[in-house]
């Protein structure tokens, strides 16, 4: 990517002189630009960067070779000691090349969740996807370039009007206690409600590409009906596969979905637990290079102008409903605040 992308993910991050940056990087077989470029991009605002190598070839004679005493407490000072930690994934996190002993992918597993739990109690955890060929595979994407050039799309962009823009929209809606979603020229309706619950804000200090403001309604508090243009959801039953349904409304009732308009919906939604058929999220996209849909959720929901219903797990933002997935259901229409 472009280093002045990285340049203005490190300003509206608002990483500071004399801050610790920790660079955790989950590389493929060898170093790529895109890391160079990051590290000096946090040099030049006076942060110190570091780096952690989560090389893919190491990690398989790492985690062959692993006993209970090789994770020590001494290693995670030096995530404790960063007040910034940078995610850089050109593959996804915690894959291995083959599997290794079931003791080994036990000890690998304890690992895994302390890392976690660590790097979230640091002031500020970025997440930066590098649009590599194992990454597309990773989203079922077989046209890689199609991949590259969308997410490169959405990297390269003006940060700081994209900051502007959602906080501007932010302070328009903190003070709404609802909002009713008109679709289909009004045919459709939708009401969520809000009550003390807070606003998010995803603009470039977080997840990477960025570009939305969300919030967990009410669960038990939305009722209507709804409609997409386009659905993608994944189906459980047959490894996760993506399946896509056109023009589709959905009936909701007391937070969950009840019944659609498409009977191939229907067989699918009936397969999921009640908690992941219900309304989780309320989000806004405003990212201006993520220009339509392409079954990426972690794209499409920051598409300009749109919104989404995030359906399943919402505790890490404010909400109440643990469900085993989060899955974003995007769409276009008129937000009635009140």
């Amino acid at each position: 990517m472009k280093k002045n992308s990285y340049s203005g993910m490190i300003k509206v991050a608002n990483i500071q002189k004399g801050d610790l940056v920790l660079l955790q990087y989950w590389m493929n077989e060898s170093f790529s630009e895109d890391i160079a470029l990051l590290q000096g991009a946090v040099a030049a605002v006076g942060a110190t960067p570091v780096l952690v190598v989560q090389n893919l070839m190491l990690s398989q004679e790492l985690n062959e070779n692993v006993t209970q005493d090789t994770y020590a407490d001494r290693y995670f000072k030096i995530y404790e000691d960063a007040d910034v930690i940078i995610d850089v994934l050109e593959r996804p996190v915690g894959i291995l090349r083959k599997p290794v002993e079931p003791e080994k992918m036990a000890i690998l597993g304890e690992y895994m969740g302390r890392l976690f739990q660590t790097c979230s109690t640091r002031k500020k955890i970025l997440q930066i996807r590098i649009p590599t060929e194992e990454m597309a595979r990773a989203e079922g994407i077989k046209d890689y370039q199609e991949f590259k050039t969308r997410v490169e799309a959405a990297m390269e962009i003006d940060y700081e009007a994209l900051k502007e823009n959602c906080q501007a929209k932010l302070e328009e809606v903190s003070g709404a206690k609802a909002v009713t979603i008109d679709t289909k020229n009004g045919e459709c309706s939708l009401s969520l409600s809000f009550k003390d619950r807070n606003w998010n804000i995803d603009a470039g200090d977080g997840d990477l590409p960025c570009g939305e403001i969300y919030i967990a309604p009410v669960e038990e508090e939305t009722s209507g009906t709804i409609f997409f243009k386009t659905i993608y959801l994944e189906d459980p039953e047959n490894g996760g596969e993506q399946k896509v349904f056109n023009d589709v409304t959905l009936t909701i009732q007391k937070g969950q979905i009840t019944k659609t308009t498409e009977p191939l919906l229907d067989k699918l939604l009936s397969s999921y637990e009640p908690a992941e058929r219900t309304v989780g999220e309320l989000g806004i996209g405003f990212n201006p290079g993520v220009r339509d849909l392409c079954g990426i959720q972690w794209l499409d929901e920051k598409m300009i102008g749109t919104f989404h219903l995030g359906i399943g797990e919402n505790t890490m933002f404010g909400g109440t409903n643990e469900a085993s997935m989060h899955q974003d259901l995007v769409g276009e229409g008129n937000l009635n605040w009140r």
